[in-house]
């Protein structure tokens, strides 16, 4: 056998292999990290979990802003950040959700307030009462003002309003809330929820 063939016999059978260990080992994508970040989740491997989320998280910060890959990625990786009571971890997250909301939806839109909402109750687990309380209140309007005062939606908020403004031992402004709430699920059908 000659060189040439030899070294043509090499690169042939290098190829070979390579595209062997490609096709067995193909480069993970955001589907895959987010699959096996959901199963980790699910099993309770937590730790794992928030690995596979970082990941597709930063694949999917690649792709243009306005997708919901990017969005997807946010909320799973805030929720296993609260799953871990990593709470300042999460809050970074949600606020730069909330920011991304307000950059391509405008601030007085219904995701906007489900993104204060989500804000608003970590602060609260963390005893960021009066914080918590503010954004629930600019949540609530947003939700008034573009689904309307009776809304199941409102009634969310209100819900969370609600056992804020229990842990703050504000009992009268609860009850009348709470007085709103069950007119709104009473006309919604959903009581006892």
């Amino acid at each position: 056998m000659t060189k040439t063939k030899l070294v043509a016999l090499i690169v042939a059978v290098a190829g070979s292999l390579l595209y062997l260990y490609s096709y067995l080992n193909p480069p993970e994508t955001w589907e895959s990290h987010n699959k096996k970040g959901v199963s980790a989740f699910q099993a309770s491997r937590y730790a794992e979990a928030e690995n596979h989320f970082i990941q597709a998280l930063e694949l999917a910060e690649n792709a243009p802003i306005n997708n919901d890959r990017l969005h997807f990625s946010l909320y799973q990786l805030a929720e296993i950040y609260r799953i871990q009571s990593k709470f300042v971890e999460a809050e970074l997250v949600l606020k730069r959700t909330l920011e991304i909301d307000e950059e391509l939806l405008g601030p007085k839109h219904p995701n906007v307030a489900f993104g204060l909402n989500n804000l608003a109750s970590n602060y609260r687990v963390r005893g960021r009462y009066e914080e918590a309380e503010a954004l629930l209140e600019k949540a609530l309007k947003i939700l008034e003002e573009s689904l309307g005062r009776e809304h199941a939606l409102v009634g969310n908020i209100l819900e969370h309003y609600v056992h804020l403004l229990k842990k703050m031992d504000r009992s009268a402004e609860a009850e009348k809330l709470e007085s709103r709430l069950r007119v709104i699920y009473s006309a919604q059908g959903m009581e006892n929820q």
